[in-house]
């Protein structure tokens, strides 16, 4: 029983021992402080640290007499080879160029389609009265003042040759 409390605590101290070890490496800096401390952090050491007591930041040792280089909190130090990501709002406004872009071919195909459908009718519309015309049955035509007459030859030919144009026209 004695045996496996002593495996158990050599256990826990080998983990915490590793624990220990794995956050200090995680530290992107380490500097020392006014006491003469050692502090492990990811994130920069506060302005007062002079630059000869910062030992480790991100991309290689701090020298002597060199300033660190002193960049947001979690930001990425940028190489030649990198591009900078977009910003927020850079985003936002690519986001509402395309929706714009979007919305007006959306108007446009709307607005096609509309314009297609009324084509489609006055099509239907125009071969209806060309049949009608060449039937050769009475038709008959309403004046203005609502009094009813006969179509002759002259009118149907006429009537009969618009009805082509309108065919021409929206049948495409």
């Amino acid at each position: 029983m004695a045996n496996l409390n002593v495996k158990r605590t050599l256990q826990l101290l080998a983990g915490g021992a590793l624990m220990l070890f794995a956050s200090v490496s995680y530290a992107q800096y380490v500097w020392v402080d006014a006491n003469g401390t050692k502090q492990y952090s990811d994130r920069p050491p506060p302005p007062g640290i002079p630059a000869k007591n910062i030992i480790k930041q991100p991309g290689g040792s701090a020298k002597a007499g060199e300033a660190p280089a002193v960049s947001a909190p979690g930001a990425v130090p940028a190489t030649a080879d990198d591009k900078v990501p977009p910003s927020l709002a850079d985003r936002e406004a690519d986001y509402r160029k395309r929706a714009k872009a979007k919305e007006e071919a959306d108007k446009k195909a709307s607005t096609a389609a509309a314009g297609k459908a009324r084509n489609k009718a006055a099509c239907e519309g125009a071969r209806t009265y060309k049949r009608t015309l060449e039937q050769g049955t009475r038709v008959t035509t309403t004046d203005k003042k609502g009094e009813e007459s006969f179509m002759d030859d002259a009118k149907r030919a006429s009537e009969l040759a618009r009805a082509n144009k309108a065919i021409a026209e929206a049948c495409k």
